[in-house]
């Protein structure tokens, strides 16, 4: 026997498909919302940040406001009565003052005259960290209060208010403020709400993706291959996905839907069995009547012709003539009765079994085509039902016709064999082959074909053999 054919129904493991645009929904939501989250996060930091940073500018500035009253007064005071001591001393305890970098008391020609570090006492303001605070200050009438911004941040403020000693009233009483640690600080604390906020979100948006790929796109998977295995054939049944929502409702719905489904597929096939079973038993009804009703009286009355031409050979020649042409007349009609009778009912497929029927197929076929038909059955066969031979002997005989009309063939072979626990009946030719985009289908003998093989629970499979041609592969359980 021939290598196996290839199978028109070939059940093949699909590769894994490409990643497509936009990504699937139990990927695409969390990412999605965790870029909102993120985004609102880092949106909550700035906000926050510059509130903290506003908040505490504002403290600074109030506090160098009341400090600055303060130390006017103190220091009217002791340079009223030119207690120049006294006031580094009563400044110096002032030095502790949260974020007071330096406070310092400057003459009208910018000379420091005492301050809380004692290391800039009779230095030039010029000379000091005050001396934005005194260059801005010397030539502007009343208090001042700014904010310079260095490396970005808000960080010195700095404050100046007249003293107004002398008549001239140069006398500046200078405050500097350094606020960088408690920037650092607001900058630090906004940096940990903003990590502890996006740790929570990315935890909220993972615990988010396993819920909808543990929990539902994976469910929803296995239901979608099992109702594709169901629509493909490969199963017969939808298997039940466990949990109570709404995908476990929905797998139970697809498993009643197949049930009714199966059902109603099984009564089909049993109504169409019974209609087979109906019209052969009908077609051999008539091919046995013919066979054996009318063919019989057409022979008895053929051997009436012969004995009448007999006679009239002795008696009247001359109408002798007229009986053997009605003789040969009715030998022919004779022939054709048991030709309609065989194909109707092939007597040897119930007689002597599906192998004489087919070698007959095969003998018949090469005598009325002139085609080379061979049959070929390696061992016996038994045990076959005689629907299912008589199926096989449709089938054989559809593929035969199919392969006289249409491949262009010199030759056709018939085999039969078992394989294992089926049993396997090929039809081969080395015409000129299937067409490359065959009408979806076939044709209605390629239909009945396959509805035939579905019937009797088996397969069938079309393609080329080695050398070319056709081949029609049927595989049926050899319990039949």
């Amino acid at each position: 026997m021939a290598a196996a054919p290839s199978s028109t129904h070939r059940w093949e493991n699909k590769a894994p498909s490409a990643v497509t645009f936009p990504p699937p929904l139990r990927f695409l939501i969390p990412v999605l919302l965790l870029i909102l989250g993120l985004v609102s996060t880092w949106l909550d930091y700035e906000l926050d940040l510059a509130n903290d940073l506003e908040r505490d500018f504002n403290d600074v500035t109030t506090q160098a406001e009341a400090t600055g009253i303060r130390l006017t007064a103190l220091a009217r005071q002791h340079l009223a009565r030119g207690e120049i001591t006294a006031l580094s001393d009563a400044l110096s305890d002032w030095k502790h003052e949260p974020w007071l970098s330096l406070a310092a008391v400057v003459d009208e020609h910018g000379k420091v005259l005492a301050s809380t570090s004692a290391q800039w006492e009779g230095h030039a303001a010029e000379d000091t960290p005050a001396a934005t605070a005194w260059k801005r200050a010397k030539d502007t009438p009343g208090k001042l209060l700014e904010s310079p911004t260095l490396d970005g941040d808000d960080v010195i403020v700095l404050a100046a208010f007249p003293l107004e000693i002398t008549p001239q009233g140069r006398e500046k009483l200078l405050l500097v403020y350094d606020r960088a640690n408690a920037v650092a600080h607001a900058h630090q604390d906004a940096r940990q709400r903003v990590a502890w906020s996006a740790a929570v979100i990315a935890l909220m948006c993972l615990c988010l993706w396993a819920t909808l790929h543990f929990g539902v796109a994976r469910r929803l998977e296995r239901l979608a291959r099992s109702v594709r295995e169901f629509g493909e054939g490969r199963t017969i049944g939808i298997e039940p996905v466990k949990g109570g929502d709404e995908v476990h409702e929905l797998s139970q719905a697809f498993r009643k839907m197949t049930q009714r489904l199966a059902d109603r597929e099984r009564e089909r096939s049993e109504l169409e069995r019974a209609v087979i079973d109906s019209a052969e038993n009908e077609r051999r009804r008539i091919g046995h009547e013919l066979h054996d009703g009318i063919g019989q009286q057409l022979t008895a009355v053929l051997m009436a012709i012969n004995g009448l031409h007999d006679e009239l050979q002795s008696k009247a020649p001359a109408f002798a003539a007229h009986a053997q042409h009605a003789s040969q007349s009715l030998r022919e009609a004779l022939a054709e009765v048991r030709g309609l009778s065989h194909g109707l009912a092939p007597v040897p497929l119930w007689d002597q079994g599906l192998e004489h029927a087919l070698q007959a197929l095969a003998d018949t076929t090469t005598r009325s085509s002139g085609l080379r038909c061979v049959f070929e059955c390696p061992a016996h066969i038994t045990e076959i039902s005689e629907a299912t031979a008589c199926n096989l002997y449709r089938i054989a005989q559809e593929a035969v016709n199919n392969a006289l009309k249409h491949a262009d063939s010199g030759e056709i072979r018939i085999g039969l064999e078992c394989r294992g626990d089926s049993l396997v009946l090929e039809i081969d030719d080395d015409g000129c082959g299937l067409p490359e985009t065959p009408a979806d289908g076939g044709g209605i003998g390629f239909r009945i074909m396959q509805h035939r093989t579905e019937v009797m629970g088996g397969r069938m499979e079309h393609g080329a053999p080695p050398a070319g041609g056709t081949r029609i592969a049927v595989y049926i359980p050899h319990t039949l």
